[in-house]
Formats: C-alpha cells, sequence, structure tokens
C-alpha cells in the first residue's frame, strides 16, 4: 500500500514538474465601429449579459467593462493553457475553466480581452495546479461581432 501512495505521489509530482508555460502570445482585438462611446458600452453590456456575463465593473467615463469569470469550457483552440509531456492540459477533463471579458471603448473604437482562469484537478486538493492561460485570439472576435451587430439594430 504505501508503494503504491509512493509511486503515485512521485507520478503527480513529475507531472507538476513537467509544466511548459503557453507559448502564445495575447495580441489586442479591436474594431473600429461607427459609434459613439456611450452606444458601444450599451451594447456590450446587453451583450455580456445576455451571454451570462455579470458585471462587476462599468465605468462610463473610462469606456470600461469588467466582468466576473464564470464556469466555460476552453478549448486548445479557444486558448493555449500550457502542456505536460507534451499533451494540452486543456485536452484533459480534469482542467477546469473560467472565463471573463474586458471590453474598452472610446468614440469609433472597442478593444476586447477575454481573461481565462484555468485549474488542473488531477486528484486530492493539494495536487492541483493553476494554470498561465493565454487566449488564441478565437474568443474576441466572437464578442466583437455580437457587439457590432448589437449596436446596429
Amino acid at each position: 500500500m504505501r508503494f503504491t501512495f509512493l509511486i503515485a505521489v512521485v507520478f503527480v509530482a513529475g507531472c507538476a514538474a513537467t509544466y511548459n508555460q503557453p507559448i502564445t502570445v495575447a495580441t489586442e482585438t479591436s474594431k473600429e465601429i461607427a459609434a459613439s462611446q456611450a452606444d458601444i458600452l450599451r451594447a456590450a453590456k446587453q451583450v455580456l449579459v445576455a451571454e451570462g456575463f455579470q458585471i462587476t465593473n462599468a465605468d462610463e467615463s473610462a469606456g470600461v467593462i469588467s466582468t466576473a469569470p464564470r464556469n466555460f469550457r476552453i478549448t486548445p483552440e479557444q486558448a493555449d493553457c500550457g502542456t505536460t509531456m507534451g499533451i494540452d492540459y486543456l485536452k484533459d477533463n480534469r482542467t477546469s475553466s473560467k472565463l471573463g471579458y474586458g471590453v474598452l471603448a472610446s468614440d469609433g473604437k472597442l478593444i476586447v480581452k477575454a481573461n481565462i482562469e484555468s485549474e488542473y484537478k488531477p486528484g486530492a486538493v493539494d495536487q492541483n495546479i493553476t494554470l498561465t492561460c493565454v487566449s488564441r485570439g478565437t474568443l474576441e472576435p466572437a464578442l466583437l461581432a455580437k457587439i457590432t451587430a448589437a449596436i446596429r439594430k
């Protein structure tokens, strides 16, 4: 029994020691929009709430909206959260993720940033690994398109 436990501990420690952080570089996703800052922020709030995000901060004068992260199944195509032994953590069902957004608006311009939090949970709580994640740039354009469509309504 002790031998099995020792092997399990060594295996988990070995996995944690082989964590390779993301190599993807975060990019800014922005779009020029023929609309006022107020119209962009109004549309962004509507879309974010409709998508199930809780707005935690909305500063009209600064042109900023932030959301609380919510549970969201992130795929390897959407983000880079690193690998272990060459295997993407996001391919493992023991990885859980949360997604939040930051929106910056000014007259004629909209910037969207995805904030991804992930954790690898192989079993016991003391074995959990907090992962550093970088968006691959697929989540932001989808939200940008929805906000743009809401402005035009």
